[in-house]
């Protein structure tokens, strides 16, 4: 052990932390790295131990004490990897570090940091930066296929928000794959609307001749599954505002469409048999709050037919369906059984953005349903929700043609914890006054 003199003290110090002293004062340093135009300094011995690649830079026969010059990483990045190497400990805080830091560990052949990259993206990876994963210049195999399943899960909803973030080489992996949540009509469509992306990000003319080309020059063309559409869907891509068939791509897909026909077979447009690409069965989650205490029930009526809750999700989700209760039973059907048991449940959701007040999804919800039982309301699609950020859900009976009634409730915990780190927080917006949480729960998936 090590001894250090603090406040007249002797303070017994282990090897990380004498190495990591010297990666902080850079005593007795030896080598000197220009990184992106900062300096840093570093002890060759130390770097080299680690990494095969600092070793033959320090100690092969083509060395040099000159200051080594980095331009492909950035000065945190690099520090980073030196905090690893001295101290073999990392903190990563975000996809877009782990990213870099993982480029970085492969390039010095640090093996266990790599590993440490992967398993972090791995963890963390959502809607919110999957495209990113699949824009990652160095293909992995172990990173792609996680990201591809997330994205073909998804994929409406990411063409629709996020399709100037793809790259061609996030293109050409997406349309590799078998399985896609979107017909191949609508993923044609939004391909040829992507080109005109990519000619804007590549500061290309945006013409039909430059954008037929992007297809073809980047290999995407032949990807395109034509040859599984109906004449009818075919129509509706040239009548689309995207679209970028010439005449000659358009008579070739009839002819084979009609081959297909004729000899009621399969044939592929372009050497390769495709055929159509499966759907993926989403993993839904249920998050239910745990009832505290019950309350009187929460009557609606003529003055009292709106119900506000609000959610908020510390990971972007996608919400599938919402749990409410029923109502109260009639006080005849405790005594007579020819009381009917359930009864024509009719009401409308919605679901809006706090921060900007946009209305994201509603619905007419009608159903028959059982007295004192939870209903699960299913949402027309997938509802997607961003982390950190607020959203309300209303809840409105008709009025034109109401009856008052009770519903069974309890007032519920404000805060539950989901699958993977998730914490969804709820707020019953009663305005102080204990009327019960209408809203018992959800149902959502990654």
């Amino acid at each position: 052990m090590g001894f250090n003199k603090v406040n007249n003290e002797l303070t017994q110090t282990n090897l990380y932390d004498r190495v990591k002293k010297l990666l902080v004062s850079y005593e007795w340093s030896d080598c000197c790295f220009a990184v992106s135009g900062k300096k840093i300094k570093a002890h060759k011995l130390i770097l080299c131990i680690s990494s095969p690649v600092f070793e033959a830079m320090f100690y092969g026969p083509l060395s040099s004490d000159k200051e080594v010059v980095i331009t492909d990483i950035e000065p945190e990045i690099f520090q980073q990897l030196l905090n690893y190497i001295y101290t073999d400990k990392v903190e990563i805080s975000s996809i877009e570090e782990a990213l870099e830091l993982l480029y970085a560990s492969r390039k010095y052949i640090l093996d266990h940091l790599t590993d440490m990259c992967i398993a972090y993206i791995q963890t963390n990876i959502c809607v919110d930066n999957v495209i990113q994963v699949l824009n990652y210049p160095d293909y992995d195999k172990q990173l792609t296929s996680c990201a591809l399943k997330l994205f073909c899960e998804h994929a409406r909803y990411l063409f629709r928000e996020n399709i100037d973030m793809i790259s061609s080489s996030c293109m050409e992996i997406i349309l590799k794959s078998d399985q896609m949540n979107m017909k191949e009509v609508e993923l044609i469509k939004n391909v040829f609307k992507w080109t005109k992306h990519y000619c804007q990000q590549n500061e290309i003319p945006e013409t039909f001749e430059n954008r037929h080309e992007v297809l073809f020059k980047n290999g995407l063309f032949e990807l395109l599954r034509f040859n599984i559409l109906s004449f009818e869907e075919l129509e509706e891509i040239t009548n689309n505002v995207n679209n970028i068939l010439l005449p000659k791509d358009l008579n070739y897909i009839k002819k084979s469409l009609l081959l297909e026909c004729e000899n009621n077979e399969r044939r592929s447009l372009h050497k390769h048999k495709y055929l159509p690409r499966s759907p993926l069965k989403l993993q839904w989650y249920l998050c239910y709050r745990s009832p505290l205490r019950p309350v009187a029930p929460l009557n609606i009526d003529l003055t009292n037919y709106i119900k506000h809750s609000r959610i908020k999700a510390n990971k972007s989700i996608f919400i599938n369906s919402l749990c409410i209760p029923a109502r109260t039973p009639p006080n005849l059907a405790f005594y007579n059984d020819n009381v009917p048991k359930t009864y024509t449940e009719l009401l409308s959701v919605s679901i809006v953005s706090v921060s900007d007040n946009k209305i994201l999804q509603s619905k007419k919800f009608t159903s028959t349903v059982k007295y004192d039982s939870s209903v699960e309301i299913e949402l027309s699609e997938p509802c997607f929700i961003k982390k950190n950020m607020w959203y309300n859900i209303q809840f409105m009976w008709p009025q034109n043609q109401f009856q008052p009634h009770s519903y069974v409730v309890e007032v519920r915990d404000r805060i539950s914890y989901g699958y993977k780190t998730l914490t969804i927080e709820f707020d019953d917006l009663s305005n102080g006054t204990p009327v019960g949480s209408f809203l018992e729960g959800l149902k959502f998936c990654f």
